[in-house]
């Protein structure tokens, strides 16, 4: 059982996506396991078992267990098996909160798309007895996605500026990736961007699609223009 699983299409989705955020759920005492669907076999550098070693040393930073799964890369579609897979995984850790990909438009790879809603159909199959009768059911509280891109609206914005160093060792674990572009400069000025909207140095940010529910009205954070 888990406090929450992240999930991506491939290895260090997870890390450019919502490493930070991860970051300081770690440092809060928050359970966490990240799930990638495929080895990223089709990517330009790396080999599947490098991405995997890569992937491990990261989620160690943060104390994170980590699985690997047989989705095919550059494959994934939203379908009733793969559904069922992640069903299984949701079933028997149990988190109370999941992170997926964003699932917007604005995307550079097929694959985070795909991702983004078979984990959220996932996520409502794992409520519903009848699907796989020979596991409890599970009720997850919540699902959001992060942004795969840096020019993604977000619904929320959450200050990561005292877990940037620890975001940046995750990142830096991939260097197979990071061999084809700086995707960590990228992704970090797009993080001190969205910083600046809070009056923060360093944000990112997560989509919610669904209504949240705030208990203490006074638990709203200001934006900068009311700063």
């Amino acid at each position: 059982m888990v406090d929450i699983i992240a999930f991506g299409a491939h290895p260090d989705d997870i890390e450019f996506g919502c490493g930070g955020i991860l970051a300081k759920a770690a440092a809060h005492g928050y359970s966490m396991l990240l799930v990638d669907l495929t080895s990223g076999e089709k990517g330009t550098n790396g080999t599947p078992e490098l991405r995997r070693q890569e992937a491990l040393s990261a989620a160690k930073i943060i104390g994170a267990e980590r699985l690997f799964l047989d989705f095919a890369d550059c494959e994934i579609i939203d379908s009733y098996q793969g559904r069922l897979k992640l069903v299984s995984i949701l079933r028997k850790y149990k988190p109370r909160l999941v992170l997926a990909p964003s699932d917007q438009e604005v995307q550079n790879h097929p694959d985070h798309i795909a991702s983004a809603k078979l984990i959220r159909h996932a996520c409502r199959y794992a409520r519903f007895a009848k699907i796989l009768p020979e596991l409890p059911i599970h009720r997850i509280e919540g699902i959001l996605h992060y942004l795969s891109h840096s020019g993604t609206h977000a619904d929320f914005l959450i200050d990561i500026s005292e877990n940037v160093e620890a975001w940046k060792e995750m990142m830096i674990c991939h260097q197979s990736q990071l061999k084809t572009l700086p995707y960590n400069e990228w992704v970090l000025r797009g993080s001190s961007y969205l910083g600046g909207l809070i009056g923060k140095a360093y944000a990112q940010g997560l989509i919610a699609h669904n209504p949240i529910e705030i208990e203490n009205i006074m638990s709203i954070s200001r934006g900068i223009r009311e700063i």
